[in-house]
């Protein structure tokens, strides 16, 4: 009798769609712990990225509100990007926070890395809490959407949430656990 759990074999793989960095979409040939070979097995690699749940030296969590194309809706998020060939999560994220918010944050702790879907396998998200944040320049981030900064208590972010407000699983995710850290 099979191990319940054993690892799959990839047999081969092909780029369906190569858009990096943005993702590349593949197909694979795997064989299952009992024999079976899937011909067509799709998943997509998309760069690691880093997040992080920010509180001001004031206590205010620093959210932020936006549009976002893909799914054609206002919603709050927090600040985070992807993370650059060579840095390391804290780097990018540190990186990500100051380009997005104009803030630097005097102690950060990880929080964990997660997959986002891991049955495609795509979107490793490295999740941080920091805390004693201060404005040091204004936001420059470079990015194509216009971020509103608001600085909340956390009982407003519950709020927001309560009024689905946040759009994403991944923000969603970020903020329970950030409000989670606070108690």
């Amino acid at each position: 009798m099979l191990s319940k759990h054993q690892k799959w074999e990839s047999l081969t793989k092909e780029s369906i769609l190569d858009k990096k960095p943005w993702f590349e979409v593949f197909s694979e040939s795997v064989r299952l712990p009992d024999g079976e070979v899937i011909s067509e097995y799709y998943g997509i690699e998309m760069p690691h990225y880093a997040t992080v749940f920010a509180v001001t030296e004031d206590q205010k969590v620093i959210v932020l509100r936006c549009y976002r194309h893909a799914i054609g809706k206002v919603t709050l998020t927090v600040p985070g990007g992807m993370i650059e060939e060579g840095e390391s999560p804290l780097e990018g994220i540190q990186r990500e926070f100051m380009e997005e918010t104009g803030y630097v944050a005097k102690e950060w702790k990880p929080l964990g890395e997660f997959v986002g879907n891991s049955t495609r396998g795509c979107g490793t998200y490295h999740l941080f809490f920091a805390t004693g944040a201060k404005s040091v320049q204004k936001p420059h981030s470079g990015d194509l959407e216009e971020l509103e900064l608001l600085l909340w208590t956390p009982k407003e972010v519950e709020k927001a949430i309560n009024e689905k407000k946040v759009h994403s699983l991944g923000v969603l995710s970020m903020l329970m656990l950030g409000l989670r850290c606070l108690k």
